[in-house]
């Protein structure tokens, strides 16, 4: 019996450390991609020319995240390769046959004025597909001999346009990409198009009166958050409406996208207007989504993005609220508010306001913030809010928090959460704002036939009773 004890318990000790080096590595790896982001954030601050900067790009990338990696430049329909960069063991003459090759990139990425276009993702490379790469037997001959393994190909996408796309693979190294490298290609491509867009990319394309149009373009189709997504199990809703107009351009935002665990949903406020409003909330937004992929925990999210805030050195500062949910209502959401106005909570008539404060990011190095675990329940509505709505100017002065609560008091969902704040605000404005606003609001799924409770939420206090806006149902 004592032999059969031992070997149970060791059996358990041998599955924990494996269980246990498993999280050590992936743990490894998220800091890693986060330095890697990092180091790219750095060259943009540096504001080399733009071969500096493709070549800086290309050192970070290799042989941290990539055997080898071509970055190829798209403008008026033209490709052309950009910068190359082969690890230490790629061998003699493959640096110079990679640049000298014509790119083969997917077809949707050649062609500017289409939408975005997904990766391409070759997890385990076959003959097949080297051949339908190659652009005749030479060429064929010389993709065999890097020996990939995997690549990926990502679009280089900023303010809207297509500009470029880039490739990582793998080979010699003995590595192989997975789903979630692919993932993090994705990531990656934003914040390498907007390292590109502040070196200079665009700036023989458009100029003088043309700037203008431009810039009102990329409010339109580069700023705008995406379309919302199905979230099973609740209901969803938003609104940005920008404020000013072409180079007045703000910072607020919202944006739902998926995360370890479930869904994160974000809204925030960066300082500032104009270009430099517009790469903060960039950052912000490309951070906050990496965080989420990686470990889906607001906390995280709002500590990696304070880091990067500061690291930028120009007093970048940004107001979040970060709430994470999963696709089942009847878990608590968990809420992180980092300076951001207090998240609302609407009960047939009653509007309670929870209190889940947090420094601004990008202020303190120290910064912390809490986890209010949230439950919301059936019937009631969570809104976030930027201050762009209380602090709004009409006849009667501010529009102020009092006129937001008495427009959220009774309302049934996350559509009508919009309707009527758009509208109130509208009438009160004449459709003039002097600052961006955000709104999103979210609820159970009526279908899902959760039961009836008291809403769990710490601390909470009772108060005192367009743009196109999206909704989503689960």
């Amino acid at each position: 019996m004592d032999e059969i004890i031992i070997v149970v318990l060791g059996a358990l000790l041998v599955a924990a450390l494996v269980l246990l080096a498993r999280l050590l590595i992936g743990a490894g790896r998220a800091m890693r991609r986060f330095s890697v982001l990092n180091e790219i954030a750095e060259a943009s601050d540096r504001g080399g020319s733009l071969e500096e900067t493709l070549d800086e790009i290309c050192e970070i990338l290799v042989p941290e995240v990539a055997d080898f990696c071509m970055i190829d430049l798209i403008s008026d329909g033209q490709v052309e390769r950009g910068a190359v960069k082969v690890g230490p063991d790629g061998g003699e003459g493959v640096a110079k046959g990679l640049a000298e090759r014509r790119p083969s990139l997917p077809e949707p990425m050649e062609r500017p004025g289409h939408g975005p276009v997904e990766p391409r993702f070759i997890e385990e490379m076959t003959e097949a597909q080297l051949r339908e790469l190659a652009h005749d037997e030479d060429d064929l001959e010389f993709l065999r001999g890097l020996e990939t393994r995997s690549a990926v190909t990502v679009e280089l996408r900023a303010r809207g346009r297509l500009t470029g796309a880039l490739t990582m693979g793998v080979g010699w190294s003995g590595r192989r990409y997975r789903p979630g490298d692919a993932d993090f290609a994705r990531v990656l491509s934003g914040r390498v198009a907007l390292t590109l867009d502040n070196a200079g990319l665009f700036s023989d394309l458009e100029r003088a009166e043309a700037a203008r149009a431009e810039i009102a373009e990329t409010l339109q189709h580069g700023l705008l958050p995406p379309p919302l997504p199905q979230i099973p199990g609740w209901s969803l809703a938003a609104s940005y409406r920008p404020a000013g107009a072409e180079n007045e351009v703000g910072g607020d935002f919202y944006d739902a996208f998926p995360a370890a665990g479930g869904w994160m949903l974000v809204v925030g406020d960066v300082t500032g207007r104009g270009a430099r409003a517009a790469a903060i909330t960039a950052q912000a937004r490309y951070t906050l989504r990496t965080a989420a992929v990686l470990t889906g925990d607001p906390l995280v999210a709002l500590s990696t993005l304070n880091r990067a805030l500061l690291a930028r050195g120009d007093s970048a500062l940004c107001s979040v609220a970060a709430l994470a949910i999963s696709e089942d209502p009847l878990r608590p959401a968990r809420l992180a508010v980092a300076g951001h106005p207090p998240p609302l909570v609407i009960d047939g008539d009653a509007v309670v306001e929870l209190e889940c404060a947090g420094p601004v990011l990008g202020a303190f190095a120290d910064g912390s913030w809490e986890l209010q675990p949230t439950l919301i329940e059936s019937g009631q509505q969570l809104v976030i809010v930027t201050d762009g709505i209380a602090e709004a100017s009409g006849q009667g002065g501010r529009f102020g928090d009092e006129r937001v609560r008495t427009e959220l008091s009774g309302a049934a969902s996350p559509v009508q959460v919009v309707q009527r704040l758009e509208g109130a605000l509208q009438e009160f404005t004449g459709g003039v704002l002097e600052d961006d606003v955000a709104i999103l609001a979210l609820s159970p799924d009526a279908s899902e036939g959760r039961s009836s409770g008291e809403i769990s939420i710490a601390s909470a206090k009772p108060l005192a009773g367009a743009t196109g806006f999206g909704a989503s149902d689960g």
